[in-house]
């Protein structure tokens, strides 16, 4: 991935399956998600992912990216939508981090906004 894509590769981590976590992120990943699935780890974010339904469409709002060496933050405000309506709406960073040439997703958590 090249570094202008973060926030394309973001997005298909809101709207892709678990192929697509698995070819980017590193293994031992954490996600932290709001209760009650809470933070999940390595496999279990695959585990977790097998029957989740996935977003139709995620728009994401106030994004900052800050880069320190093989590392990469992005913070941003999510609007997840599902049935044509905006049903859930978090405050979220990701950091992936330069393995191989690659970038991988190493870390990301939500904190949901409003009710």
């Amino acid at each position: 991935m090249k570094t202008e894509s973060f926030w394309a590769e973001e997005e298909n981590f809101w709207l892709e399956g678990p192929d697509f976590y698995r070819a980017n992120m590193v293994p031992d990943a954490v996600m932290e998600f709001p209760e009650p699935t809470g933070t999940l780890k390595g496999p279990q974010i695959l585990a977790a992912l097998e029957n989740a339904p996935r977003w139709e469409k995620v728009v994401f709002f106030d994004r900052s990216r800050e880069m320190l060496g093989n590392k990469v933050r992005l913070t941003y405000r999510a609007e997840g939508w599902q049935n044509g309506e905006a049903i859930y709406v978090a405050k979220c960073d990701s950091t992936y981090v330069k393995m191989g040439g690659e970038w991988l997703l190493t870390h990301h958590r939500q904190e949901p906004i409003g009710s």
